[in-house]
């Protein structure tokens, strides 16, 4: 696992700090599948959804996703999904037009904290104490509901969705990957001190047997055998 240090290391000098809080901004530009917004250098991954005001009430239309980024402003991508999986969320058949607001980083203050140990939990809390980190036992009981022994990236984007999670938290290692939940992508890497190296699989839970379809096993052969390097191929990391 040395190399796989070094590799994870190294990362944390390529992305630079994000910003997570909400930002707005005038969309522009608007075509049927983008739009443009007046706020610089993002991070590519990066989300947020388009609002619009009718009569006092503000209606998301879409969500988004950053697609590029220059020192002079950005550009979005429109994500075909529904926004809120909430029946209460009044709908509309309006289109995203230029003027509509664009929330950058919507939700992310809310976040699935995914670690291998409970020194690394500890250690990302106690750097992010604003952060409201949904408990990880919550997400293992839907993994054992669903008998998903192994998480896979549409898995986590199905349930962030659900639960409205803004951003993913994975620490492998001394390296915390921030995802954002809708793009699954990286947008920002921040080293944390943990020098426990054991892990747990899938991840820290109190939730255990965990099994696939009706076999009476725990994990059995679709058990994670490697923590670090499974996330880090699920993050795309590494190959």
């Amino acid at each position: 696992m040395k190399i796989l240090l070094f590799i994870t290391l190294a990362i944390n000098f390529l992305f630079a700090s994000v910003n997570l809080q909400t930002q707005t901004a005038k969309i522009f530009d608007v075509t049927s599948k983008s739009a443009k917004i007046n706020i610089p250098n993002l991070t590519v991954g990066q989300s947020g959804v388009i609002v619009t005001d009718v009569q006092n009430n503000s209606i998301i239309l879409s969500q988004a996703i950053v697609t590029y980024s220059t020192d002079e402003g950005s550009q979005i991508k429109f994500v075909d999904k529904d926004v809120l999986k909430q029946d209460a969320i009044p709908t509309t058949l309006l289109k995203v037009s230029n003027g509509d607001q664009f929330i950058l980083n919507h939700l992310y203050n809310t976040s699935l904290l995914i670690t291998p140990n409970e020194k690394a939990k500890l250690a990302v809390k106690e750097m992010f104490p604003n952060q409201n980190f949904l408990n990880e036992d919550f997400f293992a009981s839907h993994l054992k509901l669903t008998n998903t022994p192994i998480p896979s990236k549409d898995t986590f984007l199905d349930f962030a969705q659900a639960q409205q999670i803004g951003t993913l938290f994975f620490v492998v290692q001394n390296n915390l990957f921030i995802v954002d939940s809708l793009s699954f992508k990286v947008i920002d890497t921040v080293l944390i001190p943990n020098d426990d190296p054991s892990t747990n699989v899938p991840f820290l839970t109190k939730i255990d047997e965990i099994k696939t379809g009706l076999f009476d096993f725990t994990f059995g052969k679709d058990k994670i055998e490697n923590y670090d390097l499974y996330y880090l191929k699920l993050l795309e990391i590494i190959k």
